[in-house]
């Protein structure tokens, strides 16, 4: 349900920003502002997790993430939309790490990766039919009643979160960072950042293109269903043959997508290609995800949020860059930066990777 929501006002985001004036530079500073208290936060609500359990800060999230949608129909400048990304950034920093960490609670250690599959097409789904859904919906609604439509679908998550039982965390005090948490943190930063600029930059460039709003959504939502389609068969082959060649071969294809991407033009050719991505994206997350979960033999919200602290700011940082080269080089700078940095990730990391995790 929250990714529903967050997938309906994602695409409408960065369109919404645009109409108030903003430029390619001011719409990338949209995933910053979202990063700046999601990095603070998410380490601090895994050791409140670790000590209280999962369920309050999931459902403290799920209203606040409520709130910060509906605030957005009340503003009309582009600096009151980045004080609101704070918010949301804050608020749904406490929903992954429980969330993930939830999961890994529930699943043995020989089948994570496809546990978290699982988790992944869960949230995976609502982030495919939420953009097409906002693409049609943009142009009849607009973007304020869009944007309480997904506040509506948090407040639902909230109900059923607060109906729920979580198992107690089984945590020792102690914590493993270690140089495979951190390996396993620059593969998080990539990836999520590859992702924030297809749901930040490219929503833009796209409409550049002469691709209409429907169209837009109609390739987000391929995006994100391809992922979504991936992690399940992904995680399981994770768990038989190890996560070390699956991430490698992940990232090897995020270079061959993102290069193509900056290349194709016709709306069949950038369908395929977004498809590719996706597939690649598909191919790391339960892999890296069964990763981090295992850290010092333990389930940890705490790791996982340092995991996803260092990880989020790869929304931060790469739409930040990928909007300053847009509007300072090329429409298509975005995407080559993405494969050149998978390309470096990959080569820097292949030694550093476990080869049975």
């Amino acid at each position: 349900m929250v990714s529903l929501a967050m997938g309906l006002t994602g695409l409408a985001l960065p369109l919404y920003a645009m109409d108030l004036g903003a430029s390619y530079t001011e719409i990338g500073l949209l995933g910053a502002m979202y990063v700046a208290f999601n990095f603070l936060f998410s380490p601090l609500a895994g050791r409140f997790a670790d000590r209280h359990g999962r369920k309050i800060p999931l459902v403290a999230g799920f209203f606040l993430v409520a709130l910060s949608l509906a605030l957005y129909p009340l503003i009309s400048a582009v600096w009151w939309l980045l004080a609101i990304r704070l918010l949301q950034g804050a608020a749904e920093a406490p929903l992954w790490v429980n969330a993930q960490t939830a999961v890994a609670d529930l699943s043995k250690p020989s089948n994570r990766g496809r546990a978290m599959g699982i988790y992944g097409t869960s949230w995976g789904i609502g982030f495919a039919i939420g953009p097409f859904l906002g693409g049609c919906l943009y142009t009849v609604i607009g973007a304020g009643p869009l944007f309480l439509l997904g506040s509506l679908a948090a407040l639902v998550a909230a109900l059923v979160v607060a109906t729920t039982s979580f198992p107690k965390p089984q945590v020792t005090p102690k914590y493993i960072i270690s140089k495979e948490l951190w390996s396993a943190c620059l593969i998080g930063l990539v990836y999520v950042g590859v992702v924030g600029v297809v749901f930040t930059i490219f929503p833009v460039y796209a409409r550049q293109l002469g691709i209409s709003e429907v169209g837009i959504g109609l390739l987000v939502m391929l995006f994100a269903a391809f992922r979504a389609i991936s992690f399940i068969p992904m995680g399981g082959v994770s768990d038989r043959f190890g996560a070390r060649p699956i991430i490698a071969s992940g990232l090897f294809t995020l270079v061959i997508a993102s290069v193509a991407l900056a290349v194709v033009k016709g709306y069949f050719l950038i369908a395929v290609t977004i498809s590719l991505l996706a597939a690649a994206e598909g191919a790391i997350y339960p892999s890296v995800m069964s990763i981090v979960s295992k850290i010092g033999g333990q389930t940890s919200a705490y790791v996982l949020g340092i995991f996803n602290a260092v990880s989020v700011l790869g929304w931060g940082i790469l739409p930040v860059v990928g909007g300053y080269l847009a509007d300072n080089l090329d429409p298509v700078a975005p995407y080559l930066m993405c494969a050149a940095i998978s390309l470096v990730t990959l080569i820097s990391l292949w030694k550093l990777l476990p080869r049975r995790r």
